[in-house]
């Protein structure tokens, strides 16, 4: 059967759409899911090759389904088969600028307390509506965060976010808004009434990306 599906994704943890040997793609995790769903190859056909790093949030593509699958049941069955990804958000929190680590983490020319950072991030976890978090005009911001912890591991303060799947801007809405609880300037259920309000002109401003590396891709 002739199928159509309609794709959104981060690309940040991608090298494009195309399928290429030995790079994580777009296509490849389609047509491995795929694989896994029904047992079968598939030839995948996409509207448009994004770039390295591009999202999208209306991408198409289309193949003749093949296996015994409803096609009402393909969305969730293929979301379940995604693999996860594992983020990393890291802060350096003294006053003199770093020089070697300068493009590795965000400089915060103050002490953070990880203590109270880690307490509301451990509000996060669960399946949310994130448009406090993620960049304007996503038009389905709920996900499921697996996940998210703070610790201080040596010179730094490290946030780390598992989730089935990020939406543009939201690990680094989240750091940003972690930030604010870190300095002081929040206390931790702040960030629980700011994910409540579903009102991203209500967070503070966005982490610089300087600080944020994909670490891992987790499969079922």
């Amino acid at each position: 059967m002739n199928t159509k599906v309609v794709l959104e994704y981060d690309g940040a943890g991608f090298s494009g759409w195309q399928q290429q040997v030995g790079r994580r793609t777009v296509e490849a995790e389609l047509k491995r899911a795929l694989k896994d769903l029904t047992g079968k190859d598939h030839k995948v056909y996409g509207a448009g090759r994004t770039d390295a790093g591009a999202h999208a949030l209306g991408q198409v593509a289309s193949f003749r389904l093949e296996g015994r699958i409803a096609v009402s049941k393909l969305a969730d069955a293929l979301n379940a088969r995604l693999p996860e990804d594992r983020y990393r958000y890291r802060y350096l929190d003294r006053r003199p600028r770093p020089a070697l680590e300068r493009g590795l983490c965000w400089h915060v020319a103050q002490p953070l307390d990880e203590r109270l950072m880690a307490e509301a991030a451990a509000i996060l976890a669960g399946r949310h509506d994130w448009t406090s978090f993620c960049s304007p005009g996503e038009r389905n911001p709920i996900r499921e965060m697996r996940s998210a912890k703070v610790a201080r591991e040596g010179r730094f303060v490290e946030l780390e976010l598992v989730a089935e799947g990020f939406l543009r801007g939201l690990a680094r809405g989240i750091a940003g808004a972690l930030a604010e609880v870190g300095a002081g300037r929040r206390p931790p259920g702040w960030v629980g009434e700011l994910m409540e309000a579903r009102d991203r002109s209500q967070a503070p401003k966005t982490a610089p990306a300087r600080g944020l590396t994909l670490v891992e891709v987790i499969y079922k």
